[in-house]
């Protein structure tokens, strides 16, 4: 068996952050400049980043549970859930302080902002990610599959998508929103260690064909959960690059 969960660990240590140390002065100013338009697709995918990390980051207690047995990748799912934590609330601190979506609390901001999101993108993330989750504290010996969905299908197409959107959309504003900016970096630096401690947790594992197909499926279909607010171009690139991680692992689709 591939091991070497400590590393992610480690890696984890060296690039900790705090989204209040953000300067977002120039991105409040900027805010009320943007177009219609800029404002429907920047807000529209903060909306789903509110409601996507909000949920991963509340479900990674039963992938802590189920890896008991292997205290490195215990201590790596732990090390996941304080970055996911952390997210969360830069994009509800973005929605609150930069987007001003009223609400008093998270909850209220994230009921506010389910209107410019898909019903299939809260489905995932609100519905079929915590039934797998609840399976998964039921029976630990699904571990591979809640991966498979968490880590490979929505970190891996669901939110990489839409944080390479959200970056793209950010170049092309007519005003800057530097604060924004940074975050979303710093947050896909993060998504890139968690989809790499994924993707080695199923190369460990003997995944059959037919899992290895529905993997490949569920993200062909989820990556179309952002609907207009990623381009076409943009899904296609994504499932690629799913294909190609998949086939990285090992796994064999014929």
């Amino acid at each position: 068996m591939i091991t070497g969960y400590g590393h992610f660990v480690q890696l984890a240590e060296t690039l900790q952050w705090d989204e209040t140390d953000i300067d977002y002065s120039a991105d409040r100013e900027a805010w009320p400049q943007l177009t219609d338009a800029e404002n429907g697709k920047v807000l529209g995918l903060i909306a789903g980043f509110v409601i996507a990390e909000t949920s991963v980051s509340g479900q990674l207690g039963a992938y802590q549970a189920a890896a008991s047995r292997d205290d490195a990748m215990q201590a790596t799912f732990v090390a996941q859930a304080r970055d996911e934590a952390r997210h969360a609330r830069f994009f509800d601190l973005v929605s609150a302080e930069v987007a001003g979506v009223p609400g008093a609390n998270p909850a209220a901001r994230r009921d506010a902002l389910r209107a410019h999101v898909s019903t299939e993108l809260v489905d995932l993330f609100e519905e079929r990610l915590p039934a797998t989750a609840q399976r998964l504290a039921e029976d630990h010996e699904g571990l591979t599959a809640a991966v498979g969905l968490y880590h490979m299908v929505i970190e891996g197409v669901v939110l990489l998508a839409g944080q390479n959107a959200m970056l793209d959309a950010l170049e092309g504003l007519s005003v800057g929103l530097p604060g924004v900016r940074k975050g979303m970096e710093l947050v896909l630096r993060d998504e890139r260690w968690h989809i790499g401690f994924g993707s080695r947790i199923v190369q460990s594992a003997a995944i059959g064909r037919d899992e290895a197909h529905a993997l490949l499926e569920q993200g062909e279909t989820a990556a179309k959960v952002w609907g207009d607010l990623i381009t076409t171009d943009a899904i296609e690139t994504a499932v690629r690059q799913h294909r190609r991680r998949l086939k990285a692992t090992g796994i064999k689709f014929w």
